[in-house]
């Protein structure tokens, strides 16, 4: 018979909103970093119509 895998413990709230706040708080200083470069440009618009294409899996 197969082992059961180990239950891990739950997390606080508290703690997964502390760690989701840290990480955003990094993402966004890291974009702001990409937006301030002089390298950054306003990218432009890729050919094409205003179409709308449906894709069935």
């Amino acid at each position: 018979m197969a082992k059961r895998p180990t239950p891990k413990k739950r997390r606080s709230k508290k703690r997964v909103r502390q760690q989701r706040s840290a990480y955003m708080g990094k993402q966004i200083r890291r974009l702001k970093g990409l937006q301030n470069s002089p390298y950054a440009t306003i990218a432009e618009k890729k050919g094409g119509g205003g179409e709308v294409t449906k894709i069935k899996a």
